[in-house]
């Protein structure tokens, strides 16, 4: 069975070799050494498309904050950030809280590796995370969030494990 998701070995990226060439100042002797695994990177983003990184956001929702912690975070309350890592200050309405916000990084840092193969960022292991901040009470009153990925067009939310637009 092929797998369209992966560069089958006939498969030359004409399609886009002249954009990956002027990108990333490649000759045509670098471009025919790349490696399997550069091609199939390459090869995905057939499928992923060119502007994926602004068609989806991060939301990271206050859903409980039994403790009253001192940032003030409250629930209900929105911090949404761009795929490309920068907060939307119009779209957001929590205070800036770092601590509040450190576990997302671990969620960045798999953005690319999993959406590149047209998969959800966000898994069902991503959806909730706390604070990792803990007081005199070990953690008790940690403020707690439900993090999604949503359109940025419409708002919906996106749960399902293939990203839209990037099945073959």
């Amino acid at each position: 069975m092929v797998d369209p998701y992966y560069v089958q070995p006939d498969d030359k990226l004409e399609d886009m070799q002249s954009q990956l060439k002027r990108a990333l100042a490649l000759s045509d002797a670098d471009f025919a050494r790349l490696s399997p695994e550069v091609r199939n990177l390459f090869a995905a983003r057939r499928h992923l498309g060119h502007s994926w990184l602004d068609d989806f956001e991060v939301v990271v929702e206050v859903v409980s904050n039994p403790g009253g912690c001192t940032c003030g975070v409250a629930p209900g309350q929105r911090i949404v950030l761009s795929m490309r890592h920068a907060i939307k200050p119009e779209l957001s309405d929590a205070p800036l809280c770092v601590h509040l916000l450190s576990p997302i990084l671990s969620i960045f840092y798999m953005t690319f590796d999993r959406a590149q193969e047209g998969l959800n960022p966000l898994t069902p292991i991503w959806r909730f995370h706390e604070c990792p901040h803990t007081g005199e009470d070990h953690g008790a009153s940690k403020a707690r969030c439900r993090v999604y990925l949503r359109r940025t067009d419409t708002h919906e939310v996106v749960d399902a494990r293939i990203l839209p637009g990037t099945t073959p």
